[in-house]
């Protein structure tokens, strides 16, 4: 279950022109820095989602992904997702992701997004399952090949009215290629809201799909 989940979070792309941080490129009518969020706004990065000194997540009132970038090249994503059972209502399946690293763009325009290994984790709610709550460590690598920022006149999440900078981001096809567009994020802060962009825990030995965690740095 927890393979099938990583697997569905690999994320992204968007067009992009020119190689330095913070920089406005041809193509997008804004730069990347900031935080970006899909559909409502709900699920967003920072101690909002995911505390590191707990590491307990805090379920939004709905599903999601966000997304934050620096200009100094640092990021941070997290992500819930939510499958009902239509046959036994208490029966759902629930994920929740959080990883932080640095990111940098490539010289063929795409962007790949390195997290800190020890630092990331998902949790896997199962109400039905032999294990209701389940915590692992999660690391995924991600390039976006493609990537594009423009102003959308009439977002969704925005019910006064008005315009706001959204960004399309592809799923990698293969061989650097883009693949199917993923759901559109707005920005939705800047500054963004991240927490802090050092590794906050020291290495460990257990891959994704081992239980465990990490020690805190001192």
């Amino acid at each position: 279950m927890l393979r099938s989940y990583i697997a569905s979070l690999a994320l992204i792309t968007g067009l992009l022109t020119g190689s330095t941080l913070g920089q406005t490129f041809a193509n997008n009518v804004t730069g990347i820095s900031g935080t970006w969020s899909t559909g409502s706004g709900h699920v967003r990065t920072g101690l909002g989602f995911f505390n590191p000194i707990t590491k307990n997540f805090t379920m939004p009132s709905t599903s999601g992904t966000s997304y934050s970038f620096t200009d100094d090249g640092f990021f941070e994503t997290s992500t819930f997702t939510y499958k009902s059972n239509p046959q036994v209502n208490r029966c759902f399946t629930a994920a929740l992701s959080w990883q932080h690293g640095k990111f940098t763009f490539n010289a063929n325009n795409s962007l790949s997004l390195s997290p800190f290994p020890a630092d990331g984790f998902v949790q896997v709610i199962s109400p039905c399952a032999g294990q209701t709550v389940q915590m692992f460590h999660y690391s995924q690598f991600e390039l976006i090949p493609m990537w594009n920022i423009y102003t959308d006149p009439h977002p969704g999440f925005q019910s006064g009215g008005g315009s706001a900078y959204a960004m399309t981001l592809y799923n990698d096809g293969g061989n650097g290629q883009a693949g199917a567009a993923k759901n559109v994020m707005w920005l939705v802060e800047r500054p963004p809201a991240m927490l802090p962009t050092e590794q906050l825990y020291q290495e460990v030995l257990n891959s994704v799909g081992a239980e465990g965690s990490g020690d805190a740095k001192s």
